[in-house]
């Protein structure tokens, strides 16, 4: 997702996008670490980039209240 459209989200989306990407994460962690491995390994980055900046916006959003 582009930061515009975090920005756009409201604070129970953004905490419901967390929560998906965190979980996600979670099970390509696992498979990383079986002995069957992961297509894309990129995607352990990407997804941690993702959720950073979900809760970078979140924070933000908190903070301006």
């Amino acid at each position: 997702m582009k930061i515009a459209d975090i920005k756009d989200l409201s604070a129970e989306e953004l905490a419901a996008q967390i929560r998906d990407k965190e979980t996600e994460l979670r099970g390509l962690r696992l498979k990383h670490n079986s002995t069957t491995g992961i297509e894309a390994p990129g995607r352990l980055a990407k997804l941690r980039k993702e959720i950073a900046q979900l809760k970078t916006v979140a924070n933000q959003k908190k903070v301006n209240k």
